[in-house]
């Protein structure tokens, strides 16, 4: 019984910080919105999106392969493996770091509008502690020091930005985005610094060791680069499609689109959020070569997804206006965008889970050529529909890139896994009416 808890609690620990860090975000949405012009709070929301896409690709990926590779080595008491796998995540991640933060200072050149190219500027600088904060949260984990692992990102990172601004708000301190930006980045570091402090001797950038013998970054660079590129459509979405937005609405524009996927996004989190509890039992049965277990596993898992997710649209269809009503009167025009995005998360439910039956399968490096292929119909349908039909044109790319990221994504988990993880598997094996026996 120990040990059950000694698996559980990390589980429901990580998914409880989670679920607070969405509820943090979503509070600072509402006070930003509230207290700020929509110009103000589009800058806002544009540097939030950068800092959280930039930092994931300053990461190089490596924080997603750490989670396994640290694990094992600790777990062999490899402590040079550890050493020089740190060593080759840290020289990468700091060359993509001096070039992003080359370019953002290009930006404030480059870019016409000043505002925009200010929120890549602090969005970037505030995306290196981050990158930091993902590696460490990684290394953490490997040394089973699980809360060090997720409450600094998760939890006391957007906890501490609520507070700044709603400090801004209660003090009457005078209404400039300058100063929200300025928190960003100083708040992103001093987690940073005291997330190291507390790892200690487990701190990944702690200097001092001699240098590997061998430099393993080729080795490791495409294992990194394919999770890295899983990661930004699975997890990173909503801030890839504000990011695009930037280049393409006004910032009041940015604002509404803002609130619009991320409140969609939120509501995806909670639809799906099941399947991290069930990934136990899903290797479970899968080792027991327990197909029909498998499948009405999977089966209960999308359903219940999926219901939830429907639920949610039926309710902003009708009740969206006096959603969007709780961040001011200027956000009525995420009405549309807003339905349409909550359908992209549909979509996403309805592929289920077919993304863990690659990642079980170690297919990753193989799903990342349909990562990529995502990202470009995005970027490609945001050009053209969005100077099109504006904040409803970047909502349906966003829609066409999610119906084909689930339609590959359940093609190659047939081809190389030999079955499907979406609800469609489940109508295909008639698990409707046998998953319950």
């Amino acid at each position: 019984m120990r040990s059950f808890w000694q698996v559980i609690m990390p589980v429901f620990g990580l998914m409880g910080a989670r679920l607070a860090g969405a509820g943090f975000g979503f509070v600072s949405q509402i006070v930003l919105a509230r207290a700020f012009v929509p110009h103000d709070v589009g800058v806002a929301f544009l540097a939030i999106s950068v800092t959280s896409f930039v930092s994931l690709l300053i990461t190089c990926g490596y924080h997603t392969i750490a989670l396994t590779y640290l694990a094992r080595f600790q777990a062999f008491g490899r402590s040079q493996l550890v050493w020089a796998f740190l060593h080759a995540a840290r020289r990468d991640m700091m060359i993509v770091a001096v070039v992003l933060v080359a370019l953002s200072l290009l930006a404030m050149v480059l870019l016409p509008d000043h505002d925009t190219a200010k929120a890549f500027l602090y969005g970037t600088l505030a995306a290196v502690p981050l990158a930091a904060i993902r590696l460490n949260n990684s290394a953490a984990n490997a040394q089973k020091r699980f809360t060090l692992s997720y409450a600094p990102d998760f939890v006391v990172r957007p906890a501490l930005l609520l507070a700044f601004i709603g400090a801004m708000v209660l003090l009457g301190v005078q209404r400039n985005i300058d100063y929200v930006l300025v928190a960003m980045v100083v708040i992103a570091v001093a987690v940073a610094v005291g997330q190291a402090i507390l790892l200690g001797a487990d701190n990944a950038f702690v200097r001092g060791r001699a240098k590997p013998s061998r430099d393993l970054r080729r080795f490791y660079r495409r294992r990194a680069a394919a999770m890295l590129m899983f990661t930004v459509v699975a997890g990173a979405t909503a801030d890839l499609v504000v990011l695009i937005g930037g280049f393409f609405l006004a910032p009041s524009d940015v604002a509404v689109l803002g609130v619009a996927v991320r409140v969609a996004a939120l509501v995806g989190f909670f639809s799906s959020a099941s399947q991290q509890f069930v990934l136990r039992d899903l290797v479970s049965a899968m080792a027991r070569l327990g197909r029909g277990e498998v499948d009405a596993l999977l089966w209960r898992t999308n359903i219940t997804g999926l219901a939830t997710m429907l639920a949610a649209t039926l309710f902003v269809l009708v009740f969206g206006h006096l959603v969007l009503a709780l961040f001011g009167p200027d956000y009525a025009a995420g009405y549309w965008p807003l339905l349409i995005f909550l359908i992209s998360q549909v979509v996403r439910v309805m592929g289920g889970m077919n993304g863990q039956l690659l990642a079980l399968g170690g297919h990753q490096v193989r799903s990342a050529a349909t990562c990529v292929v995502a990202v470009v119909l995005l970027v490609v349908l945001a050009a053209v529909l969005t100077p099109l039909w504006g904040l409803v044109g970047i909502a349906l790319a966003t829609l066409g890139a999610e119906v084909f990221w689930a339609i590959s994504l359940g093609v190659l988990t047939q081809r190389l896994e030999g079955r499907r993880g979406d609800i469609f598997q489940g109508l295909s094996t008639h698990q409707f009416f046998t998953a319950s026996r």
